[in-house]
């Protein structure tokens, strides 16, 4: 078994922006065949069961495996790539990035930018989402005969290793979630579980929640904990809403969420000496539990977020030692048999 760097590079290295999702998940399957039955949803996710499969327990762990990226939406005749922002891009970060445009086959462009020799007065503020230009350098002819509409780019990234036990690269959010459920995963492997356990890796949260939304309804659970990444401290940062690193893992109350569960995961948090961080929201929480909550009758949920710097850029910045925590956390809640 790899160890959590190892997972966490190699699932970081897979496309999957949302709504096309197939090859993270792909990766993301072979490693979690060591675990238990792994099967696919319709829509792009991915699912792990392990544990007493017969159970009236049924807990469901969620993270995202969708990452943000541009999609294309017009080819000129000239061969530039006109794209739009496929989930909640930072417009400040896309001029002159380095781009893979995912088509037949992968091909390597940059996003156009102004001259600012040409600039004039303030004309040159923040690219905006309809001005999005693709150059790949090849002629018209080639890109219309390897990129179709709908074809999908990511932003460059490769994972980088900081100081302090670091990683920065883009798709931390959410990679890092799911990474964590690998680990749970490992941890719980040779573990006589009291319920029936489902690692739900899910697609599209992104742009619509579509592969929680479908996957929780298809599971029918009694109750579910997601984990994605939250704020991280840093100047500028509300304090009472990010987490440090190091922390152990951010846990959300809010009224969507079940108090049982959340208290359950601080009762966990503070058994290991982790100072896990809170964030209080007043209606939603900005995660899959939005929906999962609300899915048939009602599940109770959680949500334990990884604190992570620079959200939706291509240098998000996370913490391997926060990863294991919340990975330590979600199996021992799941050896208890949950918060009911």
């Amino acid at each position: 078994m790899e160890n959590i760097k190892e997972v966490l590079t190699k699932i970081l290295l897979a496309d999957g922006v949302s709504g096309d999702e197939d090859f993270a998940c792909s990766i993301a399957a072979t490693i979690l065949r060591e675990f238990g039955e792994v099967t696919y949803r319709e829509n792009g996710s991915v699912i792990l069961t392990m544990g007493d499969k017969s159970s009236d327990k049924h807990i469901m762990l969620d993270a995202h495996i969708d990452r943000i990226g541009l999609i294309v939406t017009y080819i000129d005749d000239r061969g530039f790539i006109k794209a739009t922002p496929c989930g909640g891009m930072d417009m400040r970060t896309i001029p002159s990035s380095a781009v893979t445009v995912l088509g037949k086959e992968n091909i390597t462009g940059v996003v156009c930018t102004f001259p600012p020799h040409l600039i004039k007065n303030d004309s040159g503020d923040a690219i905006t989402k309809d001005k999005i230009w693709i150059d790949t350098g090849l002629p018209v002819e080639k890109v219309k005969n390897l990129v179709e509409l709908g074809d999908r780019i990511i932003v460059r990234s490769e994972p980088k290793e900081l100081l302090n036990n670091r990683i920065a690269s883009a798709a931390l959010d959410n990679r890092a979630g799911c990474t964590a459920l690998v680990e749970t995963a490992r941890l719980l492997k040779d573990k006589k579980l009291p319920c029936k356990l489902s690692i739900v890796l899910s697609s599209q949260e992104e742009t619509s929640e579509l592969g929680a939304r479908t996957a929780t309804f298809a599971l029918d659970p009694t109750e579910a904990i997601i984990v994605d990444v939250g704020f991280a401290k840093q100047a500028g940062v509300p304090e009472e809403s990010s987490g440090k690193f190091g922390c152990g893992g951010i846990i959300s109350i809010a009224p969507v969420l079940s108090r049982k569960v959340t208290n359950k995961l601080i009762e966990i948090s503070k058994s290991f000496g982790l100072e896990c961080e809170y964030e209080v929201d007043g209606r939603t929480t900005g995660t899959n539990a939005d929906v999962i909550a609300g899915s048939r009758g009602g599940v109770p949920c959680g949500v334990l977020s990884i604190p992570e710097r620079y959200m939706h850029t291509q240098v998000e910045v996370v913490s391997l030692e926060d990863i294991e925590s919340v990975a330590k956390i979600l199996a021992k809640y799941v050896e208890d048999g949950g918060a009911f």
